[in-house]
């Protein structure tokens, strides 16, 4: 069974949160100070409420004037955000939200249909971290023998075929070389697949034969 990697293992755990009526210039402190990109923002009795980030704040420097007319939604947005004085009147709220255990795929294809660069990681109702685009890069700064044993244990011994020394492995900058034989033909795409979903693979090379073409139609019988 694959266990790929989660949320989890490459989110911020130690959040800082902001009040919601933390003042414009509290917030941009923050900001400066922690060299963070995003603060959740919480709420007395509620609890997380929104989350603000760094662009949030530069609304204002990016539309000075409150003119509203002849604008687009998304426009309207930013200039009322960049009239905001307090972390309330800058928030995005609903955040969009992810549960631990989620995959980093899942994590990508969320930020990539919100088109958002972060999430909020939930346990239940409570806040268990943050996780962002560059987060999900981490995978693949593995080293090659670090994402060797990691092919060996989600794809190859839990996944494909009874003999895992039967093919050669080599991980050269992420990129994972198959050689040697399987016992069916039908076995070598669905071995390149397994690999390629392991977190941090960057490419596969198949030079993998085989010992039985099992894809070959039988010829039937003639009358």
């Amino acid at each position: 069974m694959r266990h790929p990697l989660t949320v989890d293992d490459v989110m911020t755990r130690d959040v800082i949160t902001v009040p919601a009526d933390a003042p414009f210039k509290a917030v941009a402190e923050l900001f400066v100070e922690h060299k963070v990109s995003a603060f959740p923002v919480t709420q007395e009795g509620v609890g997380l409420v929104g989350i603000v980030s760094e662009t949030d704040l530069l609304h204002k420097q990016e539309h000075p004037e409150s003119r509203h007319r002849g604008l687009a939604p998304g426009q309207r947005l930013a200039r009322r955000k960049a009239r905001a004085v307090t972390a309330r009147d800058l928030m995005t709220s609903p955040m969009v939200t992810i549960e631990v255990g989620s995959t980093l795929s899942e994590a990508a294809r969320l930020m990539a249909a919100r088109e958002i660069t972060r999430l909020v990681v939930l346990d239940g109702e409570w806040m268990a971290g943050i996780v962002t685009r560059s987060d999900l890069l981490r995978a693949f700064l593995d080293s090659d023998r670090v994402l060797l044993a990691r092919v060996r244990r989600e794809a190859i011994e839990h996944s494909l075929w009874d003999d895992p020394f039967g093919v050669e492995i080599k991980v050269v900058d992420g990129v994972v070389t198959l050689t040697g034989q399987l016992p069916h033909r039908s076995m070598i795409p669905v071995a390149e697949q397994a690999i390629r979903e392991v977190d941090g693979v960057v490419g596969v090379v198949n030079r993998l034969s085989y010992a039985f073409d099992d894809t070959a139609r039988v010829p039937g019988p003639f009358y």
